[in-house]
């Protein structure tokens, strides 16, 4: 049987798929594609997302799904220049017989935000906040930093609860804007700031404040406290959360006038620029959006 006449075959690898729109939403953006696909979910520990991986290459999957704590590009058989930059992996798709790995995080951030705002969405010029994680290596933070660099933010200023990871983000990005030939990505301050959970010290004008929302949700209060005499009217305050009801931090942008962006346009986005990888077919983004409300009961 030639591999032309097998069932093309896409899967979602995570830790907690049951509660992941993800897989609903691609379902219903292949349906309506009319491609007779098959989509699965897989939870797997993050541990063995390599073996995973392997797995997924040997089946013959057209392309893979990766969230949460399973999107590291040294978990993937061959990367994009992007995700070896970033070191995160959103999706993979088969190439000339291998999955290859790609980071879309931060192309769909910036996707999301101009469609949603037009010019006040471009990161051009603009001064941002990019909140990086209390735990683990930072989540989606990576992939944000790369995209503002690559497209021309003036001002990053990276803050995390600890100071050695957030010099970490810095270097690496420092080292990327270095061996970047885009003229655009030479312009970029890329700074830290002291943060704990009592104070902030952000820089005196921010036209973005971006959470990477990779911290334990039991401390969304406490970051949103600390924020929330910062926050003020003319700024885009973005949590990349994604969920049924606004985070404190949104909740406390709006109070303040500023205008709150949650999560799920990016992961919409994210999630479309997988499937048009996997598919070569344009995806409507309104499909993805209502597959992720109806599923999400909002």
């Amino acid at each position: 049987m030639s591999e032309s006449s097998l069932l093309q075959k896409c899967c979602l690898i995570g830790e907690s798929p049951a509660g992941d729109p993800t897989h609903f939403m691609v379902q219903r953006a292949l349906d309506t594609l009319g491609l007779d696909w098959r989509f699965m979910s897989f939870q797997t520990d993050p541990a063995r997302a390599a073996e995973a991986l392997i797995g997924a290459d040997a089946l013959g999957f057209r392309g893979v799904r990766l969230r949460g704590a399973f999107c590291s590009a040294g978990v993937a058989p061959a990367a994009t220049e992007r995700a070896k930059r970033t070191g995160r992996v959103s999706h993979l798709t088969r190439h000339d017989g291998l999955l290859l790995g790609d980071d879309a995080t931060g192309p769909a951030l910036v996707e999301a935000l101009v469609e949603a705002y037009g010019e006040w969405g471009e990161p051009n010029g603009k001064r941002v906040l990019s909140g990086v994680a209390v735990l683990g290596a930072g989540g989606a933070a990576p992939s944000v930093v790369d995209v503002l660099v690559e497209r021309g933010a003036s001002h990053v200023a990276i803050a995390d609860l600890s100071s050695e990871r957030s010099a970490a983000l810095v270097h690496k990005a420092q080292t990327n804007r270095g061996e970047s030939s885009a003229s655009d990505a030479l312009t970029s301050e890329i700074t830290t700031v002291a943060w704990d959970m009592k104070w902030i010290d952000l820089p005196d004008r921010v036209d973005w404040v971006l959470s990477s929302a990779s911290w334990p949700k039991e401390e969304n209060d406490a970051v949103a406290r600390v924020l929330t005499p910062e926050l003020n009217e003319g700024q885009l305050v973005i949590d990349l959360g994604v969920g049924s009801s606004r985070s404190p931090l949104l909740l406390a942008a709006e109070n303040r006038g500023a205008t709150p962006v949650d999560g799920l346009p990016v992961l919409v986005s994210e999630t479309a620029l997988a499937v048009e990888a996997w598919t070569g077919a344009e995806i409507d983004r309104t499909v993805l959006r209502d597959a992720a409300e109806e599923f999400l009961g909002v």
